[in-house]
C-alpha cells in the first residue's frame, strides 16, 4: 500500500471561487482516512485532486514519496468508488470487474484469478453471469468496490459511495466496507457528508467546512474534545445543545450566565481566557442531562427546570425537548421514560462534561470530557 501527504494543497476555480483553502494531513499506509463535512465544503474537490481528476493550483499531493501533482490519473495507481457505481449496462458482473485489467492488457488467467478473488472477498461469486439491471442497490455497490479491489491498486478512494442506498442497506455496506478495509490492510481515503458513517468508519477524521480543515483526530477524540463550534455541532448524532450567554468572573469564580439569566452554572475547569462579559456559547452532549433522580431544589449546581415540549419515542431509548425561556434542548433518556408534554421537570447537567465556545469566532474557551 502507500501513504498519502497533503503539503498547503489550494484548489482555486475560474471565477476565483477558493474551494479548498490550505490543506495539510497524512494518510498513513494502511489507514481509513475519512473527509466529512457538510455540502460544498471541498472534501469532494480534495478527493478528486488526489485522484487526479483535479489539478492542484497550489500546494503539493504525495503519494509515498512521489509528488503526483502533474501525473495523469492512470498513472497514480489509485482506484476509485464513485456514488453513482458507473457499471457498464450491457456486461455482466464479471466483465465489468476485469474491464479494467483487459485494458491493462493482462492474461486471461490472471484476470479470472483477480475477479475470482475479489468476488469471494465480497460474497458476489454466485451472481458473477448477471447483469447491472439484475442486482439490488447493495450487490451494485459491490460490484463497484470489486472493480477497484481487482486493480490492487496502491490507494482506494470512496467518494460518498453509500449515499444511493436504503439506511437499512447502508448500515450493512459500512460493516461490508470496514471488514474489507481490515482483511485488505489498505490505504483509504473516504469522503461522506454523514458524520455517522465517518464515526463508524475512521481510523481517523478529517472535518471540514468553508474548504478548511477544522480539526483532525479518532473518532472519539472529536467526539469528546472538539477543537470549535462547528465540530462540536457537526460530530454526534443526535446533536451536542448549544446555549448562549456571558462568562461572569466574581472573586475568581467563572460562572456560565444564559442570556435571560435563567440559566447559571459555576464552570469547574480552570481558563486562561476566562473574563467577565465575554460572550460565549455553552454546549452539551444529550447524555450529558439527565432528569434529577431525588429531589434538589432548583439552586443547586447543574439543575436546569424545564417545560417538556417534545418527546420522541424510539424504542431502547427517548429523546426529551425542554424548554426554558433561554433555550430549546434535548435530552437523552432511557426508553420507558414517559414524562408528558407540558410537564414541567427538573434535569441535571454534569458540568465537568460542558465545552464553552467564543460567540464570534466559535474556538474552543473552555474544555470538558474531564472527570469530575
Amino acid at each position: 500500500m502507500a501513504s498519502i501527504t497533503f503539503e498547503n494543497v489550494q484548489k482555486v476555480y475560474d471565477n476565483n471561487h477558493l474551494a479548498v483553502d490550505g490543506v495539510n494531513f497524512t494518510v498513513a499506509d494502511g489507514e481509513l482516512m475519512v473527509l466529512v463535512g457538510p455540502s460544498g465544503c471541498g472534501k469532494s474537490t480534495t478527493l478528486r485532486m488526489l485522484a487526479g481528476l483535479e489539478s492542484v493550483t497550489g500546494g503539493s499531493i504525495s503519494i509515498d514519496d512521489l509528488v503526483v501533482n502533474d501525473i495523469p490519473s492512470k498513472d497514480r495507481d489509485v482506484a476509485m468508488v464513485f456514488q453513482n457505481y458507473a457499471l457498464y449496462p450491457h456486461m455482466t458482473v464479471f466483465n465489468n470487474m476485469a474491464f479494467g485489467l483487459k485494458l491493462r492488457k493482462y492474461s486471461k488467467v490472471e484476470i479470472k484469478q483477480r475477479v475470482g478473488q475479489a468476488a469471494e472477498i465480497l460474497g458476489i461469486t454466485d451472481i458473477l453471469d448477471r447483469k447491472p439491471k439484475q442486482l439490488s442497490g447493495g450487490q451494485q455497490q459491490r460490484v463497484a468496490v470489486g472493480r477497484a479491489i481487482v486493480r490492487k491498486p496502491k490507494v482506494f478512494l470512496f467518494d460518498e459511495p453509500l449515499s444511493n442506498l436504503d439506511a437499512k442497506l447502508r448500515v450493512q455496506m459500512r460493516t461490508e466496507l470496514a471488514r474489507l478495509h481490515r482483511e485488505l490492510n489498505a490505504t483509504m481515503v473516504y469522503v461522506t457528508h454523514d458524520q455517522t458513517e465517518a464515526m463508524t468508519l475512521g481510523d481517523r477524521i478529517v472535518v471540514m467546512n468553508d474548504g478548511v480543515i477544522q480539526q483532525i483526530d479518532d473518532p472519539v477524540t472529536l467526539y469528546k474534545q472538539p477543537q470549535n463550534r462547528f465540530v462540536a455541532g457537526f460530530i454526534g448524532s443526535p446533536g451536542m445543545n448549544f446555549v448562549n450567554g456571558s462568562l461572569e468572573v466574581v472573586d475568581g469564580t467563572c460562572r456560565f450566565v444564559s442570556e435571560k439569566r435563567d440559566l447559571h452554572f459555576r464552570i469547574p475547569l480552570e481558563s486562561a481566557s476566562a473574563e467577565s462579559n465575554h460572550q460565549v456559547v455553552l454546549g452539551f452532549r444529550p447524555e450529558n442531562i439527565n432528569p434529577v433522580s431525588n429531589s434538589q431544589n432548583s439552586h443547586d449546581e447543574g439543575i436546569i427546570e424545564a417545560e417538556v415540549v417534545i418527546e420522541e419515542h424510539l424504542g431502547a431509548e427517548s429523546y426529551v425537548y425542554g424548554k426554558t425561556s433561554s433555550t430549546t434542548f434535548m435530552t437523552r433518556v432511557a426508553g420507558t421514560s414517559n414524562f408528558g408534554i407540558g410537564q414541567r421537570v427538573q434535569l441535571e447537567l454534569d458540568l465537568h462534561q460542558i465545552h464553552v465556545f467564543d460567540a464570534e469566532s466559535g474556538n474552543l474557551v473552555v474544555r470538558g470530557g474531564n472527570e469530575g
